[in-house]
Formats: C-alpha cells, sequence, structure tokens
C-alpha cells in the first residue's frame, strides 16, 4: 500500500522526478513560465515563439501558413491538430522505458471541441470540464456563490436592463447611486466592463447590455483593485500572496476597465488586510470545490477607499495573468509554485497535506521583496505592420528613454534591481491591431504609486518598451486582404486570463 504524501519538500521531489508527459497548450508559455524548473516532462507547446527558439521546455510548430483565429480556443484546437505536434507527443511517449498513461494537458481556455479532440489524442486534460469551468466563470454565478459565502460585491443587482430608462430605475429601486458599473456574464480582460454616468455613456455599449438576459449593476465605488490566486483540492484551498491590480492604465491598455498590470510588495496592503482576504479566499475555494469547480482560481477584490471595505470583484476559475507572478514569487519559489498543488490534485498521487502551514508562510512572507509586471497593449485605434521589436531578454533603459538590451535570458529572475525582463509577445512583420497584446515587462520595482497611479519608474519603463516597438501603415496590397478577410491575423482573447 502506497502512503500518501505528507509534506511540501516531498511533493515538489515527486514532480522533479515525474516522467510521465505534460504539456501547456496556449499562445505563449507566459502563465506557467519556469514550470519546466519544477516538473519533470513537462513541454511548453505554444504559437508565438517568444523567444526565437532559444528556450529548450518551449516547442513551436512549423507554420507553413498564416491561419486566422476568431478565439483562443480555436488557436488551440490547431496546435492539438498540428502534424508536428502530434508527431512530438507520439516522439515523448516513444521514449519513456517504461509504459505510461495518457500524456496529460494544460490550457488557459478550452471548450467541448478540445475535450474531444484530447480524447481522440489520448490526452488526459488536468482541468474541470469544460462545463463546470463555463459555469463558474459566469460573473453572474460568481456573485451568488460569494453571497453564498459571506463574500459579498460591491452593492448590486443580477438583473435584465433593455433601456437607459430601466437601468436608471433599476438603480434607484435599488440604492445604487448615479453612477454605475455593468458586466455582462462573460468578457475578456475588461472589454465588458461599462462604466456608465449618463446616457451618453449608455448608448455606446447598449447593444451589448440589452443582448443578454441578465447582467449586473453595481453601483460605482472609488476602490483599489488587487488579485490574489488559489488552489481548491481535496484537502483544502491553498492560497497565495495578495497582489496590487492595475486597470485601466490608458498608457497600457484602451480599455477602461481593463487588467494592465500587477504588484508583488509587502507594504501595499496591512497585515489584516491580507488576513481577511486568504480568509474569503478560503471560503471561495471550498465553495467552489463543494460546487464541482477544483483546482486553480484567481479572484480579484475591490478595496473601497472611503469606507475600508473589501468586495469580490470577480473569480476567474482558471489560471490568470497573475499566475507567473504567483509561481515565480521569492515566496513559491522557496516552497513550492502554487500550481504544483493543482497538478497534484488532477493526478493519481495520493497527498494529505493540510493547508495550513502554506497559507500562514503565504501571509507571513509572500509579499517579500519588490516584484511588478505590466501588459502593454497596442492602444491605436488603427492596423499597422510592425516593423521593429525588442527582443525577448534582459534590459536597462536610459534617461533618454530607450531600451537597452543586456543580455538573453529566459528567466525573468535573471533581472537585476534596475533591469526588466521584457517578454515580447508580437514581433516583425505581425499585424499590430487594437488591443494586441506587444509585451510583458517584469520590474524589480513597484508598478503602481502609493496614490494609485503608476509609480514614475514604471512610467518610464511603459514609454521605453512602447517607443521599441515600430510600426507603419499597411499597403494597398494589404489592406485589400484585410478586407477580403475581415480580420488581419491572429485574433483571439489577451494572453494573460483575467476578464
Amino acid at each position: 500500500m502506497t502512503l500518501p504524501i505528507t509534506s511540501l519538500s516531498a511533493l515538489a521531489e515527486h514532480w522533479k522526478h515525474n516522467t510521465t508527459p505534460y504539456y501547456f497548450v496556449s499562445p505563449t508559455h507566459f502563465n506557467l513560465m519556469g514550470t519546466e524548473n519544477w516538473v519533470g516532462g513537462w513541454t511548453h507547446i505554444n504559437f508565438l515563439d517568444v523567444f526565437d527558439g532559444s528556450h529548450p521546455g518551449i516547442f513551436v510548430p512549423l507554420r507553413t501558413e498564416s491561419p486566422v483565429f476568431e478565439s483562443m480556443e480555436a488557436l488551440n484546437a490547431y496546435l492539438l491538430g498540428h502534424r508536428d505536434v502530434i508527431q512530438k507527443m507520439g516522439e515523448d511517449r516513444a521514449s519513456l522505458s517504461i509504459p505510461s498513461p495518457n500524456s496529460r494537458v494544460i490550457f488557459l481556455f478550452f471548450d467541448d471541441t478540445i475535450e474531444a479532440l484530447c480524447a481522440e489524442l489520448h490526452l488526459d486534460i488536468c482541468l474541470p470540464s469544460h462545463a463546470i469551468c463555463r459555469e463558474m466563470d459566469s460573473k453572474i454565478v460568481a456573485t451568488q456563490l460569494g453571497n453564498s459565502v459571506g463574500v459579498l460585491s460591491v452593492p448590486n443587482v443580477l438583473t435584465e436592463i433593455r433601456s437607459y430608462k430601466d437601468l436608471v430605475e433599476t438603480a434607484a429601486a435599488h440604492q445604487l447611486g448615479t453612477e454605475w458599473v455593468v458586466q455582462t456574464p462573460y468578457g475578456d480582460s475588461g472589454k465588458t466592463t461599462f462604466f456608465i454616468s449618463n446616457e451618453a455613456d449608455y448608448n455606446q455599449v447598449a447593444s451589448e447590455i440589452e443582448s443578454q438576459p441578465k447582467v449586473k449593476v453595481m453601483k460605482r465605488i472609488q476602490c483599489v483593485g488587487t488579485a490574489i490566486e488559489a488552489c481548491a483540492t481535496r484537502c483544502g484551498t491553498f492560497v497565495g500572496p495578495l497582489m496590487g491590480e492595475l486597470i485601466g492604465d490608458p498608457s497600457l491598455t484602451p480599455y477602461p476597465g481593463g487588467w494592465c498590470g500587477n504588484d508583488l510588495v509587502s507594504e501595499a496592503f496591512t497585515p489584516e488586510l491580507r488576513r481577511r482576504t486568504q480568509e474569503m479566499t478560503q471560503r471561495l475555494g471550498d465553495a467552489l470545490y463543494a460546487k464541482g469547480y477544483r483546482g486553480y482560481f484567481e479572484v480579484d477584490y475591490l478595496l473601497d477607499t472611503q469606507s475600508s471595505d473589501v468586495y469580490l470583484g470577480e473569480i476567474n476559475p482558471r489560471l490568470s495573468g497573475v499566475t507567473a507572478m504567483t509561481n515565480l514569487s521569492p515566496f513559491c519559489q522557496s516552497h513550492i509554485p502554487l500550481f504544483l498543488l493543482h497538478l497534484t490534485e488532477f493526478s493519481d498521487l495520493k497527498f494529505d497535506i493540510n493547508p495550513a502551514e502554506f497559507n500562514r508562510d503565504s501571509l507571513a512572507v509572500g509579499a517579500a521583496g519588490h516584484t511588478a509586471q505590466f501588459i502593454l497593449k497596442y492602444t491605436p485605434d488603427e492596423l499597422n505592420i510592425i516593423t521593429a521589436a525588442p527582443k525577448s531578454g534582459i534590459y536597462r533603459h536610459t534617461d533618454a528613454g530607450e531600451l537597452v538590451f543586456q543580455r538573453d535570458s529566459t528567466d525573468r529572475r535573471d533581472a537585476g534591481p534596475d533591469e526588466a525582463f521584457v517578454l515580447r509577445i508580437m514581433t516583425t512583420s505581425e499585424y499590430a491591431y487594437h488591443g494586441a497584446d506587444l509585451a510583458i515587462v517584469f520590474l524589480n520595482t513597484p508598478l503602481i504609486g502609493p496614490d494609485q497611479k503608476l509609480a514614475p519608474t514604471a512610467a518610464d519603463w511603459i514609454a521605453a518598451t512602447r517607443r521599441a516597438f515600430v510600426t507603419r501603415p499597411l499597403t494597398e496590397d494589404e489592406e485589400t486582404m484585410v478586407a477580403r478577410y475581415n480580420n488581419p491575423g491572429v485574433s483571439f482573447k489577451g494572453i494573460g486570463g483575467n476578464e
């Protein structure tokens, strides 16, 4: 009889010697970067070659065409069906010295089509079913789930809205003030979070609101955004460190409600606030598990700057845009990446680990140091071609605001205190379209200042990185091609996964 694993160190040792092939199939390796250092047999299967072939743990199939995708799910299905990927997976299994169970796969986004494709390819998906993920992803369901365990949202009503008059009357009936935030059940990185102060604001987004059977209408408050990740397991809910969140900064994103960066800084929040959010997150995790959802999830909380109340913002039942921040944090690297608990939950491994020690240490030292990230999107409302882009690696920036390459690296932890790790997403000859992710930059200085706006040093890094991307207008032939296909190229949900 095999005894269960009862310590984090033993769990880490198990995964280090894993031989079953595991694959992260996604546009880039961003969300799970560094996992290959902890999990034997791990490969990132990506569409975008962010390191130009220099990362040994990333496999990018040969692209002989320029496919157009309407979703990340469609892109992932393309990767799974690519002959190079199928061949690699076959070779990985054939190389094993002993019989192995099915290879295993992780996605940021997937659907029932991908579930069927994985069954054909003998791949076990290390995630809850698409049906339960989709159900828990609804902002309506998340609000109701939070209410059920006392984790309340900003004062709101879940209802149908059919006109501006309807919105005004509904808000008045529920004492929601005169300015509102309206969210549809599903949305991408703030694209379906609408800030409404008057009828003109409403008219700009009326079709999106009125097409939904139910939306979330919230009172608009002055707040600070936060993010925290956790993993719901049979042993309980393990919770990572609390982070600050930057939303809607126009130098980074064209979307007013769009997530665009995070801070992991100890002095950003009081110990009491960290304790409260951890306890709330544990309650949410236990409730998710009871509903049939297990594994990794992310929660956004809103801190009311006037009342000091803490409200549930939303639940993302998946990996998220802060997953790399969590798992590459000094805390997780010295203990165990939170994601390894997710893999364990979806493995055949017996384990019996009380979350108490992990959660206690997460509170005590989880935010030690200064680390941050920002996501640089293409903000102009025009379509151009990229003619110059920085390579991924370690950089400094000059007093003149220029990004200066220092050295090659595939590890964001290689950057020094005055350096940044730039993960280039879009490269030369690709289309720069409104809202496209250009780069993700990791800093070792705070992103957010005491006034909850960009810290001056971070603003300098943003300006320098944006300046490193050069674009040109489309030629007549390119404009004709775009008009013919009505889509310039790779178009999918933001790679971060925060919605």
